[in-house]
């Protein structure tokens, strides 16, 4: 199912325009040798007295032609931007290869490279420094930006935005708000790394009264697939002791049971007060699976395709909009691109193990990554690969503070505010409200609306916090700091140590823009078709990460339906220690690991490198 998309970006992406090294278009054979030391990188700055790396690979790859609106035939062009460490100080002699990419959607993974696990950092002067503790001592390294448009990869020609195309919604605030808002944003979206929401709080409290409002309505008028969620946010509000809780929907919501409502559907439909979709089609299916991480949103109906369950057409026409992804399909599919033409660079690297990681919107990258992968490969088993293509050896993913099921972690986020004294009573109601408002849209497909609305509640946290950092509350109001990476990685050393003279690493809103429909759909259901196929999975949160973190994310993992949910239930939840320091806690079932990180926020690697080198350590040893 394919929902119309309605777009909207919000600010977190980075990106660079074309970039022309290593042209390797799908259905072109990238050569054999590969020119292996032409994308070698040479006379980065460090900074004085620091060693230099002795080596490592930096360039660009065509995934795709297409052609814009007027132009000549396949003249646009969507690149991504490799750089590939081999290990530093391998244990063995042929050691796996760890794929890393970032999140967002738009989030440049050299933010990874450079605070999280790379061999190097850079310093304000932007100078160059070597860290110690990083994956790429005893595993070759391979970190890309992703999806085209992302850091220094790129699409082109590149999208042209207006603020209206970013902030839909901007367009229902009064005048002059409107007009406050826009003036600080003169000329061309592109000049800005970051556009602050121009919501107001008095916007925001009328989205949530008319979620309040909608919660009267009684619970047998809310379509089936609904009502777990309805009976979630309801049981939540009820422990809090919420105001709310009494509301007519609620009340029943947490007094009605689930069987013989199919009749009483039926009656609904027919007398016009609750739509076709509302009806329960498979209602043993739905109670099996009450939060309908196997079968995507919507009612319970049978799937083809893994794609399916995740709510995408069989058609996949649409899977590329103007040279961007517009789904997760699309991301794996450039990736797959991406890898065949890297190893016909690297042909030795064929043969290692592969295993993919990744935080926050990599709980949407990886699983469709791997899946794609997996697809790719059985059909290669089967004969009916493209040519020139060969397996890629995969063995696991693990993810970090992911974003999954987004309209189950929504529903977490006005009680971890609550728990850790962020919000009060009013302001988690105010936060749940909302919450439900975006998970309910999602349920009906309406993700794009789904989005503005967890936007909101987003807004409505910064608000009513002060700002506190929600990727890790301990930062209090203080953000991350990235401007210094733009600096450095813009000088004109930089860029052409890295094959970039003529690139400027920057910014491309396209990228959140077309994925826009995408970020509310699950991906849930492409976890059980990767453990039941043999792979490794391991998922991680810090503790202190309020976006991402450890309730809402386990939420959709126990509620996961898989042949070896017993065996990861029944598991112990064990201690995590390094030598006499106590790192955490992680659970250990048929190829699942939930791994949780003391000490640490969305940014895990770069709180808790020690804990975090021991966590990539297990997970190859398996």
């Amino acid at each position: 199912m394919r929902c119309n998309m309605r777009l909207l970006a919000w600010g977190t992406a980075l990106l660079a325009a074309p970039l022309l090294l290593l042209p390797a278009v799908p259905g072109v054979s990238a050569r054999a040798d590969g020119g292996y030391q032409a994308d070698r990188v040479r006379g980065l700055p460090y900074q004085s007295g620091e060693q230099p790396l002795h080596e490592s690979y930096a360039g660009h790859i065509t995934v795709r032609t297409w052609t814009p609106p007027g132009a000549p035939k396949d003249s646009g062009r969507a690149r991504l931007f490799y750089w590939y460490f081999p290990a530093i100080a391998p244990k063995v002699e042929a050691p796996p290869l760890l794929l890393w990419i970032q999140g967002g959607p738009g989030s440049s993974s050299m933010i990874g490279l450079f605070t999280e696990m790379g061999p190097f950092d850079l310093t304000d002067d932007g100078e160059f420094v070597r860290r110690n503790i990083t994956w790429a001592n005893e595993y070759d390294l391979l970190v890309v930006d992703q999806p085209a448009g992302t850091g220094f990869s790129s699409v082109s020609p590149q999208a042209n935005l207006t603020l209206d195309d970013l902030y839909p919604l901007a367009r229902q605030l009064p005048d002059d708000v409107q007009r406050a808002w826009r003036a600080a944003y003169p000329g061309s979206t592109d000049r800005y790394t970051n556009i602050e929401s121009p919501m107001t709080m008095e916007f925001i409290a009328a989205q949530a009264r008319d979620a309040a409002r909608s919660l009267e309505t009684p619970v047998d008028y809310w379509p089936v697939h609904t009502r777990p969620f309805l009976r979630m946010l309801a049981a939540t509000l009820a422990a809090r002791g919420s105001k709310l809780s009494g509301l007519v929907g609620l009340r029943g919501a947490l007094a009605a049971p689930r069987r013989r409502r199919q009749q009483r559907d039926w009656r609904l439909v027919e007398e016009g007060r609750a739509p076709m979709d509302a009806l329960d089609v498979s209602g043993d299916e739905a109670a099996a699976d009450p939060f309908l991480v196997n079968i995507g949103y919507g009612p319970a109906r049978p799937a083809r395709t893994v794609w399916e369950k995740i709510g995408l057409s069989s058609d996949e026409s649409g899977d590329f909009v103007d040279g961007y992804v517009a789904n997760v399909r699309a991301v794996g599919k450039d990736m797959w691109v991406f890898l065949q033409a890297f190893f016909a660079r690297r042909p030795q690297l064929r043969t290692r193990d592969f295993y993919v990681l990744s935080e926050s919107y990599g709980g949407k990258y990886v699983p469709a990554i791997a899946a794609y992968i997996t697809q790719q490969n059985d059909a290669l088993a089967a004969g009916a690969g493209g040519g020139g293509d060969a397996p890629v050896q995969l063995r696991g993913v693990l993810i970090g503070n992911s974003l999954v099921d987004p309209p189950l972690q929504v529903l977490a986020h006005g009680g971890i505010g609550f728990a850790w004294g962020l919000l009060d009573a009013d302001q988690a109601d105010a936060v749940d409200l909302l919450a439900f408002k975006a998970a309910s849209l999602a349920l009906d497909c309406e993700l794009e609306r789904a989005n503005d609305v967890r936007l909101l509640m987003f807004d409505y946290y910064r608000n009513v916090t002060g700002g506190i950092n929600w990727y890790d509350i301990r930062q209090r109001n203080h953000k991350y700091k990235r401007t210094y990476l733009d600096r450095g990685l813009n000088q004109p050393a930089v860029r052409r140590a890295l094959h970039s003279e003529d690139t400027a690493y920057g910014k491309d809103w396209g990228v959140y823009y077309h994925l826009t429909s995408d970020i509310m759909r699950t991906t849930a259901p492409l976890f059980p078709y990767l453990l039941e196929r043999g792979l490794r999975v391991q998922l991680v949160q810090g503790q202190f990460d309020f976006r991402d973190g450890v309730a809402g994310n386990t939420l959709w993992i126990n509620g996961m339906q898989w042949p070896g949910r017993a065996r990861f239930a029944e598991a112990d939840r064990e201690q995590w220690w390094l030598g006499k320091e106590l790192a955490g806690f992680v659970r250990t079932g048929a190829n699942l690991t939930h791994r949780v990180i003391l000490n640490a926020g969305h940014m895990a690697p770069g709180d808790q490198p020690e804990a975090c080198q021991d966590m990539v350590d297990r997970f190859v040893a398996g």
